[in-house]
């Protein structure tokens, strides 16, 4: 039999691992088709679609009730068990930030969160670096190299899944890279994590966070599904918050609360402005009673997150300044909360472990 590296010359034949589709993205049809393909029982489908999405499994070698033959056939044809851990850092309130590595040896970041009332929550990462490069934000510093499969999304969400023993009460589409870059493959993902017939999280339970990418955020609204959304703000003005995020990615807030409320018309959802406070920068009185007008007019919450220092430009400010900051919206009568802190002595801020791998392998 000859076979090329780029093709598949029969349904049983090895295909090459660039070219195979993700066993964490198989739907029960798609496994019907290929159990019919390849001889075996029908019924296998439905024992090899209970791993996936009942028990968050994709190395078939894991799956006791399927004969060796299927796991050979399904390591042969699929992409299984495509992200593993590297590295893993525990913080003292039990907080987890996996370092991932992928099947071409890139890496990711995700990360586990606890909540003093026992939730749980997944903060996951779309893109390997971030293309965006918001100048306080380490997701970048190393620059973007490609975004995650729809796949790769729903493996880190199984990843965490098996860790814990159980499926999250919330995932936060936070971590490394611009999701709306990348919203195909995102809205695959979720599509399979919130499917209720599959992994079943509800939807409502899905927070996307955007560095306010209008055109995403209006795709996302058409699409209609029942996400938040959660936009990086980082500023009460467009003069101040181009100091932050450069031209290229970066939209008018004018456009992008025009786009929040398409959004939010659309799905009814809540809306979220981030607000990364930075000594000096856009920590000022005059810019909470900017930030409280615009998140009146888009109708949002605010949240207020104290800078974990990732790039010796920028401090974070004193905690006087913050309660200043957040009483100040709370006077204008602005829905405020600021982000409880999870405890990591380093690597704090999302991207930190990534560069600091990527500057060890460097040097090796």
């Amino acid at each position: 039999m000859n076979q090329t590296t780029d093709t598949k010359t029969t349904e049983t034949a090895t295909v090459p691992a660039q070219m195979k589709p993700f066993l964490a993205m198989a739907t029960p049809k798609e496994l019907e088709i290929f159990i019919k393909k390849i001889g075996d029982n029908a019924y296998r489908a439905k024992q090899v679609y209970d791993w996936i999405a009942k028990k968050n499994i994709t190395d078939p070698d894991s799956m006791s009730n399927v004969s060796a033959g299927l796991k050979n056939h399904l390591k042969e044809n699929f992409s299984c068990g495509a992200v593993s851990i590297e590295k893993e850092e525990t913080a003292a309130d039990g907080s987890r930030k996996l370092l991932l590595k992928l099947q071409d040896d890139e890496l990711v970041e995700c990360a586990i969160l606890g909540a003093l009332d026992g939730r749980t929550t997944f903060c996951l990462s779309t893109q390997v670096g971030c293309p965006v490069r918001c100048a306080f934000c380490a997701s970048g510093a190393s620059g973007f190299v490609r975004n995650l499969h729809a796949g790769e999304i729903v493996e880190e969400y199984m990843l965490c899944c098996r860790l814990i023993g159980k499926a999250p009460d919330n995932v936060v589409i936070m971590g490394v890279g611009e999701p709306l870059l990348n919203l195909e493959n995102l809205i695959n993902a979720l599509e399979t994590i919130c499917n209720p017939e599959g992994m079943a999280l509800a939807a409502r339970r899905v927070t996307i966070s955007t560095s306010g990418w209008t055109p995403g955020i209006r795709d996302l609204a058409a699409h209609g599904r029942q996400w938040n959304l959660a936009v990086s703000l980082h500023a009460g003005d467009d003069r101040t918050r181009a100091l932050l995020i450069p031209t290229r990615f970066r939209r008018d807030i004018r456009d992008i609360i025009d786009a929040c409320k398409k959004h939010k018309e659309a799905t009814g959802r809540l809306l979220t402005f981030e607000y990364v406070l930075l000594q000096d920068i856009n920590d000022s009185t005059e810019q909470a009673t900017k930030l409280a007008k615009i998140a009146h007019e888009a109708n949002a919450k605010v949240n207020l997150i104290p800078y974990n220092k990732a790039n010796g430009a920028f401090e974070r400010p004193s905690k006087e300044v913050i309660k200043k900051f957040e009483n100040t919206l709370k006077m204008l009568h602005v829905p405020v909360t600021v982000r409880v802190e999870k405890g990591f002595e380093s690597s704090a801020a999302c991207g930190q472990l990534r560069s600091s791998a990527a500057a060890k392998r460097k040097k090796a």
